[in-house]
């Protein structure tokens, strides 16, 4: 592996954001949006102060800079540039040029033109990782992450191969998620568990039950699937995504409790598996949402320990029935 550390000023890093020239959203990164509004704040106090600030890490593939460690400090400049929120009122004023200055509660346009031109001009490190093999990424990626707060989720990222991370984030990238899963859900990336939680029902049949969502049953079956994606299992991912196509296609907006929703999306691919009516199927899911609240029979396996096994099983059972009634 090769690096390049190259320092670029705020400005030039937000335009090559603008551009594309440097994505955000690299499989193995958190979402945008991690940050509480005093660590964004900090981070522009100290830019200003010229305090050091942690060096950001990319992949460089053709000519694209996909950010691995720094996707929280580069947006939240590229956002404060933007006039996307406004700065703490705790902060105190610092010296620009032997003058001081207030920033605190401003946003980026209230601020006078030479904080404006500090800012702008401010300097952050960008290493640039070429010649990368998939074993360098991820323990980049686990190296520049110990000791953060990752929640078991992302921390999956670790032991996942980089063919399995791939049809992770192609799933996760679809449309249907910003239907299904509120914001803040997703930038705790829990849309990956959710399609890690229906492909281990997808695998789940009379010789093989994976009915157990404790995270480290997760983790046993993650490593068990990506040791051989074979064109089996490439034919059920495909089913799965053109499911996914189906509900988007019928549904403006899809609010379900979570625990619902992997059991829904494997019943999508069920019922196309099946050769199953998905009109009739997209009726049903309307009923239960509609009657959810009387539906004790399903509710059980809501409640408490839902990542047991036989609570699974119970949500499993309920949904697999209602395809095979259609």
């Amino acid at each position: 592996m090769d690096n390049t550390c190259r320092t670029k000023t705020v400005q030039a890093l937000t335009r090559d954001i603008a551009k594309k020239r440097i994505v955000l959203s690299h499989k193995l990164q958190r979402k945008e949006g991690q940050w509480g509004k005093q660590q964004k704040s900090d981070l522009i106090d100290s830019l200003l102060r010229k305090y050091p600030i942690n060096p950001n890490y990319s992949i460089k593939e053709n000519g694209i800079l996909s950010v691995i460690d720094g996707v929280q400090r580069l947006s939240t400049v590229r956002d404060y540039l933007d006039d996307g929120f406004a700065l703490s009122k705790n902060l105190c004023t610092v010296m620009i040029n032997g003058e001081e200055k207030e920033i605190a509660g401003k946003k980026f346009s209230a601020l006078d033109k030479e904080t404006q031109d500090e800012l702008k001009a401010s300097e952050m490190q960008l290493y640039e990782l070429t010649d990368c093999t998939e074993k360098d990424v991820r323990e980049m990626f686990r190296r520049q992450n110990a000791g953060k707060a990752l929640n078991s989720t992302q921390l999956r990222t670790i032991i996942e191969t980089d063919e399995m991370a791939d049809i992770i984030y192609s799933l996760t990238s679809h449309p249907i998620f910003h239907k299904i899963l509120t914001k803040a859900q997703r930038k705790k990336d829990l849309d990956k568990d959710i399609i890690r939680e229906t492909l281990m029902l997808m695998e789940t049949d009379a010789e093989h039950d994976y009915t157990s969502f404790k995270s480290s049953h997760i983790n046993e079956f993650m490593k068990l699937y990506q040791a051989d994606i074979n064109d089996e299992k490439l034919t059920k991912l495909e089913t799965l995504k053109q499911s996914f196509n189906k509900l988007d296609e019928g549904f403006d907006s899809l609010k379900v409790n979570t625990v619902s929703i992997p059991m829904i999306l494997y019943a999508g691919y069920y019922t196309l598996k099946n050769h199953k009516d998905f009109d009739k199927y997209m009726d049903a899911i309307i009923n239960f949402v509609d009657n959810y609240d009387s539906n004790e029979e399903y509710k059980q396996f809501c409640q408490s320990g839902t990542a047991a096994s036989e609570k699974v099983r119970g949500r499993f059972d309920y949904w697999q029935n209602l395809v095979n009634s259609l």
